[in-house]
């Protein structure tokens, strides 16, 4: 014997079997979603430390190992100079001066 399902007492099942999950799930799925969207946030942010992590490991073996470089950044910060050297000052850029 076949038992034969009225389509809209289904739907209405189905509609109560929903609300149901919405109701019960509801809260879950909303943290959830904030959940993994602060997780992008923090993912995005580990990478660009990473990648700062990177430029200042360069940096600092370049600072170890390369003296002409170290020269180079001592000159340019501090204006300095050997006393045979002929200095020239040239006009000041914006990039020069410093942020307030």
């Amino acid at each position: 014997m076949r038992h034969h399902t009225d389509p809209k007492r289904l739907r209405g099942w189905l509609l109560g079997i929903g609300l149901l999950s919405a109701l019960s799930f509801g809260p879950g799925l909303f943290d959830m979603a904030r959940l993994w969207w602060v997780e992008r946030r923090l993912d995005r942010r580990l990478a660009e430390i990473t990648g700062q992590q990177e430029r200042l490991a360069r940096e600092q073996q370049r600072l170890k190992t390369d003296p002409v470089y170290v020269e180079g950044l001592i000159r340019s910060t501090f204006k300095v100079s050997e006393p045979h050297e002929l200095v020239v000052p040239l006009p000041s850029t914006d990039a020069d001066r410093p942020s307030p």
